[in-house]
């Protein structure tokens, strides 16, 4: 089935903003490389801050493993979910920076924290996710390909949870 234009420019923004960074993900940039007509982001998202919303939503979407849990979500994000992983990063910073963008991040993270909260509890669930985001870019910044020692990692953090 052939993705819509909409999915399109979702995942071009995204792979722009995981391989080159925030300043590569130009509307024009977005466009070629979903293969669109120009206009075609402001068509379907209002512009780019509308596609930076749009990804939040997006990410949560892709990134999230129908199965294995945490374990075989941080395999996908050192593997081939790498540039997807650090695109999420890249978000994360422009929320840090943007009051309008941090809204939708939050609703992301916050069904993230309640998926967790089921777990290990609702006390610790914002703890562990932050942690477990911690530790991942943490990875993700060293090079680090081997999911193995990753979850050693964050075995060691929750204590065998």
């Amino acid at each position: 089935m052939e993705k819509s234009t909409k999915e399109r420019l979702l995942d071009a923004a995204l792979d722009l903003l995981g391989r080159e960074g925030a300043k590569a993900m130009t509307v024009r940039a977005v466009e070629e490389a979903a293969g669109v007509p120009h206009g075609s982001v402001r068509h379907h998202f209002g512009g780019q801050r509308g596609l930076l919303r749009a990804l939040f939503d997006h990410v949560e979407t892709i990134e999230t493993p129908a199965e294995g849990g945490l374990p075989a979500a941080v395999a996908q994000w050192l593997g081939p979910g790498r540039t997807v992983a650090l695109a999420r990063y890249e978000l994360f910073l422009l929320a840090a920076r943007d009051d309008e963008l941090r809204a939708p991040l939050v609703a992301a993270r916050e069904r993230f924290v309640a998926q967790a909260a089921e777990v290990v509890g609702a006390e610790r669930a914002r703890a562990v996710v932050a942690a477990v985001d911690g530790i991942v870019l943490d990875a993700l910044v060293r090079g680090e390909r081997d999911p193995a020692r990753v979850q050693a990692a964050i075995g060691a953090l929750l204590g065998g949870v």
